[in-house]
């Protein structure tokens, strides 16, 4: 038994797998860890002979486990194994693995405390510096992944899978959390500002019950109605739970929400012709009643829009 607080472990280190601390370089900037060299002589001379200038870059998918708590879905990410050929470095400690924002997405949706604590220490990383700080230095415990790499007919197979976890109830604020990594802030923070204002994100369907929790301001929305197929597109400077407070609305059927977050650079008058061109354009294909055209779809097979005003 793990006497130690605050953690959610298996009873052990799964066989063939390695214990990974889950550092910023897996969401930020990098998105890539180094295979301990202990673990690649593991291996074996066999398979570690095959691995030259000619044959040292693998592109694989990640076979990845979401965490016991999150109810060990298993999914696929793509990455890349690589090898490099540095001077004074031998091959065993020259193994990366490499992925995209995709995968680090998913590790911070599913372990945002130490997503939080990344962040943390990216934007506080001169003052963090200056007092001698680690990222582990800040933060509370280190989460862990486990790792697998085996190698069949010189492919590398690759596993990937919960360690030690924060259980939510132990998280300080575990639904803060929870929303930093649903809005992709770690690639939101590492953009351009040329790139930061072109960038808009899209949150999945919310039931309408979660409205409340919407704290996002400067946005476009979408309201749906699945089961009437209808739709309804608006624009708010406040957030969502503040434009909406009660259940009144000239849509009042709605059912199921969707946030379009702009750019923090968005005036106003952006937003509202932003919110008129999407209707213009939804009205061109759903049955409607702002235009006498008639639309491209038609009303048994599509969606209705729902918007009074264009």
């Amino acid at each position: 038994m793990d006497k130690r607080t605050d953690r959610v472990q298996p009873i052990r280190l799964s066989s063939e797998y390695f214990p990974l601390d889950i550092h910023k370089s897996m969401f930020i900037n990098d998105l890539t860890i180094t295979i301990p060299s202990y673990y690649a002589r593991m291996w074996g001379q066999e398979i570690l002979a095959q691995h030259n200038e000619d044959n040292r870059r693998w592109e694989i998918y990640i076979n990845y486990e979401s965490p016991k708590e999150l109810g060990r879905v298993r999914c696929k990410f793509k990455a890349a194994l690589t090898l490099s050929f540095i001077k004074k470095r031998n091959q065993e400690s020259s193994y990366r693995l490499k992925w995209d924002n995709e995968f680090a997405v998913q590790l911070a949706k599913d372990y945002p405390k130490s997503f939080v604590r990344a962040l943390e220490f990216h934007i506080g990383d001169e003052h963090y510096k200056q007092m001698k700080y680690t990222e582990f230095d800040i933060g509370g415990f280190k989460e862990q992944l486990q790792v697998k790499i085996s190698w069949t007919d010189n492919i590398p197979n690759v596993e990937i899978k919960e360690f030690f976890r924060v259980r939510e109830e132990s998280q300080l604020y575990p639904k803060v959390f929870k929303e930093l990594s649903s809005y992709l802030i770690a690639d939101y923070l590492l953009s351009s500002n040329e790139e930061l204002f072109r960038r808009i994100q899209v949150t999945d369907w919310h039931p309408r019950n979660e409205i409340s929790k919407e704290l996002n301001e400067n946005i476009l929305y979408i309201l749906l109605n699945r089961n009437n197929k209808e739709v309804y597109i608006g624009e708010t400077k406040q957030s969502l739970s503040k434009r909406y407070p009660s259940t009144h609305h000239s849509f009042d059927d709605w059912e199921e929400y969707s946030i379009i977050q702009l750019p923090p650079e968005t005036s106003d008058h952006t937003r509202k012709l932003i919110e008129r061109i999407l209707i213009a354009s939804f009205s061109k294909l759903f049955p409607n009643e702002l235009f006498k055209e008639i639309p491209v779809l038609n009303q048994i097979n599509t969606l209705k829009l729902m918007n009074k005003h264009k």
